[in-house]
């Protein structure tokens, strides 16, 4: 292993110059900006894209209605050069640029930006980040209610009636009752419903469950399939029309909220809402947005995709800002070899490396004036595939979680100050205060866990392997993880690894034990943590599913709802009364103070759900929460380390937001 930067330089450079992969050769002139990007992104569709490398791409080439402020991270205009939010909070009203253009000189209006939703709110389009827009009326009807209905007519009723045969003769007992909502999709399906007969079960059954009970339950049902079909053809009718988003004027959108949400114009600045553009869909179906085909609106164009090799963008003169961008061309190239990627930036084929390093040059790299630390707002985890025997017993996930030195990754492996994580939600989101967690380094409980779930010393489990991307340091981490596994628990834990895209298909596909994982914030809010374990939600594939998570998921996401009748979860939560003392406080106030207590009260909610994977189920393995790294050479400007905030104050750039738009490299002064 080299153990100098000097070493790895020599060494490596030898190795690309006899094979060829100096980029510096194909290309007959270097752009301004050049990004080792980490992986080929799976599509340049900002309604398909999943990955944040993807992001740094998809964000140059399109623009939402409103783009990240690279210096603030603040909502700044972009399709949409000014808005007004109503003094509810339900109501946005956006206008649009009147010489908005798409970058084949076709029109660009409010009319681009419905059809997008509903494109990307269609089931046939399988978005996976469909629900970054649930916050807007009608949208998650349009999205999830037809398909809910239909699971409830073909899966639900048919198994609950053969269960209401067998429980003629004796009631289902309570463990007999969590079997069944675990096994069949009710918390999923069932989580809108307001029928008494639904969810007086769906919110618990201590006592079992009565065959008339079941009936009355299963009569309900119908009703229920019917009610949500009815919203989802009233979605189909009115969305973009006169339901959530519409145009009420030639350059003027209007934006539905189902409820006040903080952090909505940060959902506009993300790529998932961007317009896309229906005469190219239309065209070129799939294929849309290869060279050949794309239409985008952004501050570059896509001029060559050369996949595994880069990507080329070249400034757009068409961009309603271009006057603002200060790069002519970017490059980004998908190397995930952290040496190949490190000796590239070293050799000067890219100026700007992020998040990439060998770990045993971390000291090193540490010295240089050109290597960038700062907090995150990243965590590093295992998924654990709860619908695995015995990984379904939520002692031997409590277990597993106690048995991990994360101290020991953090120092040893990563090295550059990263946090060990014993909560999912990183620190750093003003107002949220996180729950206690049980999760520690406890080896003692561990192994009385493991016994008590019938494996002492870690005799009967079967082997379990841990799948991860290939990466050097995820391989180094789970080994370690591996050996402290078999060495604190006795149970035999292999790793191995599958390149990126058969890595997401397995995961997604569920056919793992624990797999290594990552979330970036979208926003600074928790629910962009928080919302990824919603039972059945696109990026779960854990298995994971607890109503009392999903309600409140959903009473954070509809305060004013869950204020007109909040009694109903509260009773449900060992500590209640703080929540409701703020709302109590927030109906006897109004105005400015009436939100503030609202929001805070949302906050308490979000607490107690990341509570429920902390303290009862742990579906996740926490390990650490990020530092954002970065290489970046010397003339390379517009990367922010630091935010600065409205009132003139500074703090950390927690998202590793960097819009390329803004970065340019500043020429060289003898």
């Amino acid at each position: 292993m080299y153990r100098t930067l000097a070493g790895l330089l020599l060494a490596v450079a030898g190795a690309l110059l006899l094979a060829g992969l100096s980029f510096s050769v194909t290309s007959s002139k270097p752009a301004d900006v050049r990004i080792l990007n980490a992986v080929e992104p799976e599509t340049l569709d900002p309604q398909q894209l999943t990955s944040h490398a993807g992001r740094r791409i998809v964000s140059a080439l399109f623009e939402g209605l409103t783009r990240t402020d690279a210096k603030s991270l603040e909502p700044a205009p972009g399709v949409a050069e000014s808005w007004e939010l109503s003094d509810d909070g339900m109501r946005y009203t956006f206008h649009l640029r009147p010489d908005g253009r798409w970058n084949d000189g076709t029109p660009l209006g409010p009319r681009d930006f419905v059809y997008s939703w509903r494109h990307l709110l269609a089931p046939e389009t399988a978005a996976k980040y469909a629900n970054v827009l649930y916050a807007v009326r009608g949208a998650r009807a349009l999205n999830t209610f037809d398909g809910l209905a239909s699971r409830i007519e073909s899966a639900i009723i048919p198994a609950l009636a053969e269960e209401l045969s067998n429980a003629r003769r004796a009631s289902l007992s309570a463990p007999a009752w969590r079997a069944l909502t675990a096994r069949l999709p009710l918390h999923e399906c069932l989580q809108h419903s307001e029928a008494p007969q639904l969810r007086g079960l769906l919110d618990g059954a201590p006592d079992g469950v009565s065959a008339e009970r079941l009936e009355q339950f299963i009569a309900a049902l119908p009703d229920e399939a019917r009610r949500l079909r009815a919203e989802a053809e009233d979605a189909r009718a009115r969305f973009g029309t006169s339901l959530g988003v519409y145009e009420t004027a030639p350059h003027t959108l209007v934006v539905e909220l189902e409820a006040p949400t903080p952090y909505f114009l940060e959902i506009t600045s993300y790529y998932p809402s961007y317009a896309v553009p229906r005469h190219a869909l239309e065209k070129y179906g799939s294929t849309w947005f290869l060279p050949e085909h794309i239409v985008s609106n952004g501050p570059f164009r896509l001029e060559r995709w050369r996949v595994n090799d880069r990507i080329r963008l070249g400034k757009d003169p068409s961009y309603w800002g271009h006057a603002e961008v200060r790069a002519e061309s970017v490059e980004y190239y998908p190397v995930e070899n952290v040496t190949t990627a490190l000796n590239l930036y070293l050799t000067n084929e890219a100026n700007w490396l992020p998040s990439l390093y060998p770990t045993d040059l971390v000291k090193e790299l540490l010295a240089r004036p050109d290597f960038h630390t700062h907090a995150g707002f990243t965590i590093y985890f295992y998924r654990i595939n709860t619908g695995r025997p015995p990984l379904n017993d939520a002692r031997v996930r409590e277990a597993i979680n106690l048995a991990v030195d994360r101290k020991l990754i953090a120092e040893q492996i990563t090295g550059l100050g990263q946090l060990p994580a014993t909560h999912f939600v990183p620190p750093g989101i003003p107002g949220y205060e996180q729950p206690v967690s049980h999760i520690r380094f406890d080896v003692e409980r561990a192994q009385r866990l493991l016994a008590e779930a019938g494996f002492p010393g870690g005799r009967g489990f079967p082997t379990i392997g841990i799948l991860y991307n290939t990466l050097d340091t995820h391989k180094k981490i789970a080994e370690v993880v591996a050996d402290q596994l078999r060495r604190h628990l006795g149970i035999d834990v292999r790793p191995y690894n599958q390149e990126w895209q058969s890595y997401i298909a397995t995961w997604r596909s569920d056919q793992y034990d624990m797999a290594r994982a990552s979330w970036i914030g979208d926003y600074l809010d928790p629910n962009t943590f928080l919302d990824l374990w919603v039972t059945n939600g696109a990026n779960n594939h854990t298995g994971f599913s607890s109503s009392t998570y999903d309600a409140l998921l959903r009473a954070a996401a509809n305060m004013v709802r869950f204020a007109e009748q909040p009694d109903r979860l509260l009773e449900r939560l060992d500590q209640p009364e703080p929540i409701r003392e703020l709302l109590d406080r927030a109906a006897a106030s109004g105005g400015a103070q009436r939100r503030q207590l609202i929001e805070r009260a949302r906050l308490r909610l979000l607490a107690e759900a990341e509570a429920v994977l902390l303290q009862d189920e742990f579906p996740i393995l926490p390990l650490y929460y990020y530092v954002n790294t970065s290489l970046i050479a010397p003339g390379l400007r517009g990367i922010y380390t630091e935010v600065e905030h409205p009132d003139g104050t500074r703090s950390s750039n927690l998202q590793p937001i960097h819009p390329v738009r803004d970065m340019w490299v500043e020429p060289a002064h003898d």
